[in-house]
């Protein structure tokens, strides 16, 4: 019995995890509603880098939402492509939503 409790306890997590990942990965911003994940007074630290909103919170990179005076809730795109185009540093970072029009 205890067996099978744990498996119904594990299946019903992975269903919740699975669920909150795709609520995050269908999440939409606008540059406007972007400005709000700063990192600042306990925020998460989100940045945009051509269209994909990716989540920095808790890189060692970005300490305070920012790193190296870029500043976390805007798009990057620029600043990214002059420093880092063509590595593949986005791979490391959580994918949370995508940039809309607003």
């Amino acid at each position: 019995m205890n067996k099978l409790l744990e498996q119904c306890y594990i299946f019903l997590e992975n269903i919740a995890i699975n669920e909150t990942s795709e609520k995050r990965l269908n999440r939409t911003f606008t540059i406007e509603e972007l400005k709000e994940y700063n990192g600042e007074k306990g925020k998460p630290a989100y940045i945009a880098v051509d269209g994909v909103v990716y989540d920095v919170t808790y890189n060692p990179s970005w300490g305070g939402g920012t790193h190296f005076g870029v500043i976390a809730g805007k798009d990057i795109t620029d600043e990214f492509n002059k420093c880092h185009g063509g590595e593949n540093v986005l791979t490391q970072l959580e994918v949370v939503g995508k940039i809309i029009e607003g």
